[in-house]
């Protein structure tokens, strides 16, 4: 089993969570030891390239017991997943060789200036940045992470989230529809419009919001800094409420978002927002390595133009934006062995992932060294086990108009 971990990425305590879900069976030796022949190692690889496309486990062990896939079929979606990522990194290489260009282009006498060679190198890692993380769901590495880390955290976040029948609401930032469905959900009857500025990301919603039955949404693609509208249905004062989720720590603007965002409403209109904070992470056992790992996460969004951080600024951020009765709720992920759901779903699935999603560009922009980076997911993961602790704070703010 340890060979099949290393080979595969995933932890021993994942492997045995999928053997006892049926997605794979080992066959056993005389001793009681698992082995894993070609059939059960082809088994595990089917599942692997079902699970990225979106599935639950318990859908993708009910496939392979009822439908088992043809390999040919599961190579050639391989092949058109890695065609379209290399199209992307192709995209990402243009950029970079343009500010590389930029630095090597600088006038001699300045070159090796701090001030002139830092300024490029931040824009190199800007670059990166946006154009790995900018875009919820970009990857769908990222995708399957929000489905998973919306599917974890709905009744911590959302459980005092609903909006009456017949009331307008305005989602802005909606990404691949992750909240989308549960806001839905807890609101029916309620008419909403999700925007987002990626088409790709709303192409994606708008399949999960399908595919969940719901007939309440409808879809826009916006650009939140260019609201409100000047007539139209995201014209100023045309909703009840707005909803954000996830999207300021992203923007290097937020109280100009937010500002933007209070105008849409209608008078006693109220907006709600929620952010996370990656500062509110601590763990036992506790690691130096991992904090760095989560540091450079930090770090990087904040040369993105974002703020990892700005879960703690919610409420002078409404206040400042022109908000009135700004309450802010901090909403505790806390999470032991008696949460295996949590242990699975949010620090495996949301926050691991999401922090071993910057390992190239970190390493790129030396932040970090890879033994590092690697040895802090590995502590990161070793929360998962029977003594581990793991916490996180994300906020909830409400306002009104």
């Amino acid at each position: 089993m340890g060979e099949l971990s290393r080979a595969t990425g995933l932890s021993v305590r994942v492997l045995r969570h999928w053997e006892q879900l049926g997605l794979v069976t080992p066959a056993r030796t005389a001793s009681g030891h698992r082995r894993y022949g070609a059939a059960e190692v082809t088994r595990l690889y089917r599942a692997l390239a079902l699970r990225r496309t979106g599935l639950s486990l318990r859908q993708v062990a009910t496939l392979l017991e009822e439908q088992d896939p043809d390999p040919s079929s599961t190579l050639r979606a391989h092949l058109a997943e890695l065609d379209e990522d290399l199209r992307r990194r192709g995209g990402l290489r243009d950029r970079l060789a343009s500010a590389l260009a930029g630095l090597e282009g600088t006038d001699p006498a300045n070159h090796g200036e701090s001030g002139t060679d830092a300024q490029l190198l931040m824009k190199v890692i800007e670059t990166m940045m946006m154009f790995e993380q900018y875009v919820h769901g970009y990857r769908p590495e990222e995708n399957l992470r929000l489905h998973d880390q919306a599917g974890t955290l709905v009744e911590l976040l959302h459980g005092d989230t609903g909006y009456p029948p017949g009331s307008t609401v305005l989602e802005v930032g909606c990404g691949v529809g992750a909240q989308t469905v549960t806001l839905a959900g807890r609101s029916p009857g309620a008419r909403i419009t999700s925007v987002d500025i990626s088409t790709d990301s709303l192409a994606e919603a708008k399949k999960r919001i399908a595919a969940a039955g719901i007939d309440t949404v409808t879809f826009a693609s916006a650009d939140v800094f260019a609201l409100p509208h000047h007539d139209g249905a995201l014209a100023a004062e045309m909703f009840d409420h707005v909803f954000v989720c996830f999207l300021l720590e992203h923007l290097p603007r937020p109280v100009e978002a937010l500002t933007r965002l209070r105008s849409m409403l209608k008078p006693g209109g109220s907006l709600t927002v929620i952010e996370g904070d990656h500062g509110s992470t601590y763990f036992h056992p506790d690691s130096d390595a991992a904090q760095d790992t989560i540091d450079c996460q930090i770090t990087l969004q904040r040369h993105a133009k974002g703020d990892a951080l700005i879960g703690r600024r919610l409420y002078p951020l409404l206040a400042e934006a022109g908000c009135h009765d700004v309450t802010v709720s901090p909403r505790m992920v806390y999470v032991d062995a008696t949460r295996p759901d949590l242990v699975d779903g949010f620090i495996r699935k949301t926050f691991t992932a999401m922090i071993a999603g910057v390992r190239e560009p970190a390493i790129a922009a030396g932040l970090i060294d890879a033994d590092r980076f690697d040895t802090g997911i590995r502590d990161l993961e070793r929360t998962t086990e029977p003594d581990g602790v793991f916490c996180y704070t994300f906020f909830k703010a409400t306002a009104t108009r």
